[in-house]
């Protein structure tokens, strides 16, 4: 056995259970404590085993297999994800959708026009030239992202990167390529889509990383598709 040792034990007994915890620190030896406080600390496993996965030792007293105890009867209590996202537009709060037009239409899985063929992978939220356009979560920026690859005025976009989403939004101007962004902080502007396609309904498109429906998290309020 290596100079430092690892052997701290407590035990837990309990109204028909009985348990030993064994490498770890507890903040007592004696006393009441209850389901889900908190008992202790993980001793430093690495440093008597390197490289070890460093664990718990759970014995139940009577020698019995505690395995099937050890399952938690619900899941861990964690900070739900907050799915929604912000407004992605000054002067459209609930992020409506671009409806159809001589262009095409806003919607996620729309008909390509003009003979591009395939579907619309994104949805494209109505935002007006020059409008604030805000980050719609928190999240790591990347980019220039380009979508027409040829230059034109609104060819210019940022790609988000959070917890749980991944996004580009294009035919905006960023405020900044990279650093981090808090959910509903100005992210850029809008660029001047109608010296590009006249009589188009502007708008922000907004893309899914893995090319999936951005919709369900845009929705703030019954905004309507056209």
């Amino acid at each position: 056995m290596p100079a430092l040792s690892l052997i701290a034990l407590v035990s837990l007994v309990s109204t028909g259970y009985c348990v030993k915890l064994v490498c770890i620190h507890p903040i007592r030896y004696h006393g009441q404590i209850q389901k889900g406080q908190q008992l202790g600390r993980m001793l430093p496993m690495q440093r008597v085993f390197p490289g070890i996965v460093s664990h718990i030792h759970v014995e139940n007293c009577d020698q019995s297999d505690p395995t099937h105890l050890l399952r938690p009867d619900v899941s861990p209590a964690l900070p739900q994800q907050d799915t929604h996202w912000a407004t992605v537009c000054a002067g459209n709060p609930t992020n409506e959708i671009r409806g159809c037009d001589k262009y095409g239409c806003g919607y996620f899985g729309a008909p390509r026009r003009n003979g591009k063929g395939g579907k619309h992978k994104g949805v494209d939220v109505i935002c007006a030239d020059g409008a604030t356009v805000y980050a719609p979560f928190s999240g790591e920026l990347f980019g220039p992202v380009k979508f027409f690859h040829n230059g034109n005025i609104i060819d210019d976009g940022i790609q988000i990167k959070g917890s749980g989403f991944c996004v580009k939004l294009l035919c905006i101007h960023p405020v900044r390529y990279h650093g981090r962004i808090s959910k509903g902080q100005v992210l850029g502007r809008m660029l001047p889509m109608q010296r590009v396609f006249p009589g188009i309904t502007s708008h922000i498109h907004v893309e899914n990383c893995d090319h999936s429906d951005p919709t369900s998290n845009l929705e703030r309020g019954k905004g309507r598709r056209k």
